[in-house]
């Protein structure tokens, strides 16, 4: 009998900041864990029969609306509707996320202030390495027009490595070292930005097959003709995808 996933990754959205149609860029990893939280990311919990109850992590990369859209309307249903939940919930991000978040969102009495027993603000510039609730991240420090962590998540003996937006480069591979999948944004907007086809391509031809490397953040109306290979997958809106991991 074949192993029970350790990893399991429900996309919440597979698109860029210039939505064709497709949702904005978003997993739930392990029913625990969001990486990112785009503006869809509430409905899209609820339609999964999940909801901030069963969030223990959010993790943001930074603080462009497309990754942290969705935090106003977050904030609000797990303050309202969960007024009893005895856990608090943690956020990390980069350092000043929180005061980005407050500007974006407004000051008002709906919004949990910093000091809000019920959560933990966890704010670095990369390097730092935490654990919350059983599950070890380490952030690492990528290349955006803003300040963007990446983050390598330890959860149930699997590790998954989340980009967010970044422009291609060493810091990928360290990110994606011993991981058993690799999160990559291919947003192609310009040098020193993000990720185009070709970087990623390259990407997969240098990580070990032990890692899968899923693609996300990219134009569906836009995709080349890609090389057939082996453990590479473009992210699909509300597609699930199961890893058992290494031994």
């Amino acid at each position: 009998m074949a192993a029970a996933p350790r990893i399991r990754l429900d996309c919440l959205g597979s698109g860029f900041a210039f939505s064709s149609g497709r949702y904005w860029n978003g997993w739930l990893l392990n029913g625990r864990v969001l990486l990112d939280c785009p503006p869809q990311t509430l409905p899209h919990l609820y339609r999964l029969g999940r909801s901030p109850a069963d969030v223990e992590l959010v993790l943001l990369s930074h603080e462009h609306a497309d990754h942290a859209g969705g935090m106003d309307l977050f904030l609000v249903d797990a303050v309202h509707r969960y007024p009893d939940r005895a856990r608090p919930w943690a956020v990390a991000g980069p350092t000043g996320i929180y005061e980005r978040l407050r500007q974006v969102i407004g000051d008002h009495r709906h919004q949990p202030r910093r000091d809000d027993p019920r959560f933990r603000w966890l704010e670095d510039d990369g390097g730092a390495v935490f654990a919350w609730a059983g599950i070890t991240v380490e952030t690492v420090r990528m290349e955006h027009a803003v300040p963007n962590n990446g983050f390598r998540v330890h959860i149930d003996g699997g590790v998954v490595a989340y980009t967010g937006d970044t422009a291609p480069g060493p810091h990928i591979a360290a990110l994606a070292a011993g991981a058993d999948v690799l999160i990559v944004e291919c947003g192609g907007s310009g040098p020193g930005m993000h990720c185009d086809w070709d970087d990623v391509i390259a990407l997969r031809r240098a990580l070990p097959p032990s890692t899968e490397v899923l693609v996300t953040h990219y134009d569906a109306t836009r995709v080349p003709a890609l090389p057939p290979l082996a453990g590479f997958t473009l992210a699909e809106d509300f597609a699930v995808y199961e890893y058992r991991g290494a031994a």
